[in-house]
């Protein structure tokens, strides 16, 4: 079957009029020649039924097991925008209860799930176009997906689902990603600072400052990769503009380089004499107000790292919380401590608003 399959495949793109036919020279030079391979019988009209009538419309193939419709196929001419009939398909397809319906012009093939969730363009789970794929692979999606043999043992839905479900992932992951690196450029983790600050001092023997390795990542030099054997990036090279320029998202405060003069929390003003009493404090207003449910606190971690644990050698700075058996991670620069601190009263209900803090 497969080999027959690339054959014809290869045939209807080689054939030099193909453009210029008309919807019927679609159904029977290609629509139904392929049905044929994959296992369809197109005179059979219990089979491959053409103008299905669904209510006072019609769809041009319904392709039927034992009685039940199992795929709509609508067909158009060459060169015709398939997206002006897309909702008209699926609209026959929901109306029947047929789970899986083809969209094609002869050359592009455009595979639905019509019960989906999402618009027309979502429920669209996979194209195939003769002219551009490779006919192998093109081949063996027409075996998986249209084979009577599959559609019969509902493999066609579980792998057209697959599709759809490895589809949506796709996309969300790609809409994900530029926000996720925005995070970590812009609010990086501390075990990226962390890790940033020992392999530039394993490199170049010094050791730089927390501001260096937020400086660094906040200007976007970190695309500036060295050539092999090379410490430090070409002098020629000019840095890239700040990603914060490039990508919107919201202004946050700075207070690297920064020392705390006071913070107000809940209405009450403190005035500390470090960003880690800051935190040590905020941690313990929070305990003498929820103590009986402080355990929420643990659940605050980075990416590989603590910052509340009930075991102080799981930190590599701990703090104890008042005299509770609470330990709070204070190797931590200002920015980590404002932003763990407001994370931390927001456990409880608070909003981050409730933390004011004020630093020169």
């Amino acid at each position: 079957m497969k080999e027959k399959l690339i054959t014809e495949i290869n045939k209807i793109r080689n054939a030099p009029s193909l453009l210029s036919w008309d919807e019927a020279s679609i159904k029977a030079g290609v629509v139904q020649q392929l049905l044929s391979i994959i296992g369809w019988d197109p005179f059979d009209v219990n089979e491959v039924k053409p103008e299905y009538a669904v209510e006072s419309r019609r769809v041009d193939f319904s392709l039927r097991i034992y009685g039940m419709n199992k795929v709509f196929i609508e067909v158009k001419r060459p060169n015709e925008n398939l997206e002006l009939h897309q909702r008209q398909l699926l609209e026959y397809s929901f109306i029947e209860g047929v789970k899986l319906a083809i969209l094609t012009n002869g050359i592009t093939w455009w595979f639905y799930l019509p019960k989906g969730d999402g618009n027309w363009e979502q429920r669209r789970f996979f194209t195939v176009n003769l002219s551009e794929q490779e006919p192998t692979s093109t081949a063996e999606m027409f075996t998986n997906l249209l084979s009577k043999e599959n559609v019969a043992s509902g493999d066609a839905i579980k792998r057209a689902e697959h599709l759809h479900e490895k589809s949506q992932r796709t996309k969300h992951i790609k809409e994900a990603l530029p926000k996720a690196w925005y995070k970590i450029i812009n609010d990086p983790d501390d075990l990226l600072v962390e890790l940033l600050i020992e392999t530039t001092a394993n490199l170049s023997g010094f050791r730089p400052e927390i501001s260096d390795i937020e400086e660094f990542l906040q200007k976007g030099r970190y695309d500036i990769i060295p050539k092999a054997g090379a410490l430090t990036p070409p002098v020629s090279q000019k840095p890239t503009p700040p990603l914060r320029q490039s990508i919107s998202g919201p202004a946050k405060d700075d207070y690297i380089n920064k020392k705390v003069k006071s913070f107000t929390l809940l209405g009450k003003t403190y005035y500390p004499h470090s960003w880690k009493e800051l935190l040590v404090t905020v941690s313990e207003e929070m305990y003498s107000r929820h103590a009986a449910d402080f355990d929420r606190c643990l659940a605050l971690r980075g990416s590989s790292m603590a910052y509340f644990s009930l075991n102080s050698d799981e930190l590599k700075q701990p703090a104890q919380i008042s005299d509770s058996r609470y330990f709070v991670e204070t190797k931590l620069n200002s920015n980590s401590i404002v932003r763990r601190s407001r994370e931390l009263i927001s456990f409880f209900g608070h909003k981050e608003t409730d933390l004011n803090v004020t630093a020169a």
